[in-house]
C-alpha cells in the first residue's frame, strides 16, 4: 500500500540538563565495535481513543512527546552525543525528532499493511548504509488523518541491541505519563568486554558482502502465528528431551526447516546449512546487570549438514543442546572479551566458506514488553521492527499483541520466498500478513 507522508518539522531535542563533565566520554565495548553500523528501531502504532488523542491535538502531542523525550535524555545521555570511532563523546548535541503528516486513516493501513508500506514511517537517515556518527538516536512521529500515531524510534546499532532499546522505549513512555524512569540503564558494557589490546583484535573484519543483498534481490514477509496455532506448534516440536519447547524454540525450527526446504529445491546440490542465532548474555555473564545498554550479544551457531531435512523435533533438540552449552559457556567465561573474539573467529570462519554453504540469522525480539509502551494514551495496538531488511535469510521474532503469537519477519532471496511461502509446513502454522485489527 503506497501512503503519502509529509515532513512538517524536524528538531533537534536537547537533554533537560546537561551531562556533567566526568561523563563526557563513554568508551565503546568490543561488542559494539563488532556490530553493525546501521540503525536498530521500532514502529508503535496506537489508535485514536476518543478519551486522549482525539482530544489533543497533534501539535500537543508532539509538544508533550518532545517534552519528555528532553527530560528522559539526561538518564540515557549518550543517546545524545556523537560516535566518535570506539568512543561516544556525550557532549548533549541531543536526538533528531521529526514530526510527519500522513494523509490516511491508520485502521485501513492496517488492513494490508505490507513490510515495504513502512518505509514511509521511518526516518529517512536510518534507511543509509553509511557509518552512523549523529544522529544516535532518531524519532519520527507519525500523525495519521484519523488521530492515529506511529512513532518511530531508530537507535545506532553501535551502542543499542533490541534489550536496550526497548529499555529506552519504557523510560520515554513512563517519562511521558509523568513517572520516574524505573529501570536506570547501565553504562558499563565496555568493563565487561572491554576492547583488547590491537596485536589481539581480530585484523580481518566478516565479509558483509555474503551476507548483505541488494534490495532489489530480497523480499521481506510477515508471518503471523497465533496462539491457537503456537500451541500445536509446540505440541509438535516437543519430544523426549524438550518435552515443553518455548514458542521462540519451535518457530525458529520451523522457519529454518522450511528455509533450509526452499534453498535445496532450488539449489544442484545440498550444501550445509548454518543457523546463526543472536542470543543476548544478560542474565547469562555474572555480575552484568540486566539493564546494561549496548550490544549485549553473541551467536550461537547451528549446523545442518548437507541441508538434510530433520523433523522439528531435531532442531529443537539442537536449539535446546546449544543453549544449555552456551549457558555454561558464559559462567566460565573469565576473560569475556577473549571468548568473544574466539566466537567471532569462528563466524568468520563460516562466512569465508562463501557458497559452499547457506547462512541464516534468527533474532528474537520476544519478551522485551514493548506493547507496555504506554505514552499516555493507552498501549499501542501494533508494534513491528522497522519491516524491510537489506540483511538476507534473516528470520526476525516479535511477540503478538496477546503476548502468546508471533510476528515473524522473513527476508529471503526472491526465488527461495516464491518456495518459502508455499510450503504447506509453513502454511499449517502461519498465515501470510493477516489483518491487524484494533
Amino acid at each position: 500500500m503506497e501512503i503519502k507522508v509529509e515532513i512538517l518539522s524536524r528538531e533537534v531535542i536537547k537533554p533537560s540538563y546537561p551531562t556533567p563533565n566526568d561523563m563526557r566520554i563513554l568508551n565503546l565495548s568490543l561488542l559494539d565495535i563488532l556490530s553493525s553500523p546501521l540503525y536498530t528501531g521500532a514502529l508503535l502504532f496506537y489508535a485514536a481513543d476518543l478519551q486522549n488523542l482525539i482530544r489533543s491535538s497533534s501539535e500537543e502531542t508532539s509538544l508533550k512527546l518532545k517534552k519528555s523525550l528532553s527530560t528522559t535524555l539526561p538518564i540515557f545521555y549518550p543517546l545524545a552525543g556523537r560516535i566518535m570511532g570506539s568512543f561516544i563523546e556525550c557532549n548533549d548535541e541531543g536526538a533528531v525528532f521529526i514530526e510527519a503528516r500522513v494523509d490516511h486513516l491508520l485502521s485501513e493501513f492496517l488492513k494490508c499493511s505490507v513490510p515495504d508500506s513502512l518505509k514511509p514511517l521511518v526516518p529517512f537517515e536510518a534507511k543509509s548504509r553509511e557509518a552512523v556518527i549523529w544522529p544516535v538516536l532518531l524519532i519520527q512521529a507519525n500523525f495519521f488523518s484519523c488521530g492515529g500515531l506511529v512513532i518511530t524510534i531508530c537507535i545506532s546499532h553501535k551502542i543499542t541491541d533490541a534489550t536496550s532499546l526497548a529499555m529506552f522505549i519504557r523510560g520515554w513512555a513512563e517519562s511521558s505519563r509523568g513517572l520516574g524512569i524505573t529501570l536506570i540503564p547501565s553504562f558499563t558494557a565496555s568493563d565487561f568486554f572491554p576492547i583488547p589490546p590491537p596485536d589481539e583484535f581480530p585484523l580481518k573484519p566478516i565479509e558483509h558482502k555474503v551476507q548483505v543483498e541488494e534490495m532489489m534481490n530480497c523480499v521481506t514477509k510477515r508471518f503471523v502465528l497465533d496462539a491457537s496455532k503456537m500451541k500445536k506448534l509446540r505440541a509438535k516440536a516437543s519430544s523426549n528431551l524438550v518435552k515443553n519447547p518455548t514458542s521462540v524454540e519451535a518457530v525458529t525450527a520451523l522457519l529454518w526447516r522450511c528455509a533450509t526446504k526452499a534453498s535445496r529445491v532450488s539449489s544442484r546440490e545440498p550444501r550445509t546449512s548454518v543457523l546463526q542465532i543472536l542470543v543476548s548474555l544478560r542474565g547469562k555473564v555474572d555480575t552484568l546487570s540486566e539493564n546494561t545498554i549496548g550490544n549485549m550479544l553473541s551467536i550461537m551457531i547451528l549446523k545442518n549438514e548437507e541441508a538434510k531435512i530433520e523433523g522439528i523435533q531435531h532442531v529443537v533438540d539442537e536449539f535446546r543442546r546449544a543453549k544449555e552449552n552456551f549457558g555454561l559457556s558464559c559462567k566460565e567465561m573469565s576473560k569475556p572479551s577473549s571468548r568473544i573474539l574466539e566466537v567471532w573467529e569462528e563466524i568468520r570462519k563460516v562466512y569465508g566458506m562463501g557458497n559452499e554453504v547457506d547462512l541464516w540469522m534468527s533474532n528474537s525480539w520476544c519478551k522485551l514488553d514493548l506493547y507496555e509502551a504506554d505514552f499516555g494514551w493507552g498501549n499501542p495496538v501494533w508494534v513491528t521492527g522497522r519491516g524491510t531488511s537489506n540483511i538476507n535469510n534473516l528470520m526476525l521474532l516479535i511477540d503478538a499483541k496477546d503476548g502468546v503469537g508471533i510476528e515473524a519477519w522473513v527476508t529471503l532471496t526472491k526465488e527461495h520466498m516464491s518456495l518459502f511461502e508455499c510450503d504447506d509446513e509453513l502454511l499449517e502454522s502461519a498465515s501470510l500478513n493477516p489483518p491487524v485489527l484494533i
